[in-house]
């Protein structure tokens, strides 16, 4: 488990913890279908994108 607990998205706590992995691993990118995390866009540098969206950025 992230050593950093995130409290961002307060209508799904549970995806909370994919920002948590995002940070602990130094990630570039979240690629994921989930709306709540999409709203977000972009936190702390990591952007959020669909896969769509991420396939044009390779």
């Amino acid at each position: 488990y992230p050593k950093q607990k995130i409290e961002v998205i307060k209508e799904d706590p549970k995806d909370n913890i994919f920002l948590e992995c995002a940070l602990e691993g130094s990630c570039d990118f979240i690629v994921t279908g989930d709306n709540h995390l999409l709203q977000l866009k972009e936190y702390k540098n990591i952007k959020i994108v669909k896969a769509e969206e991420f396939v044009t950025i390779l």
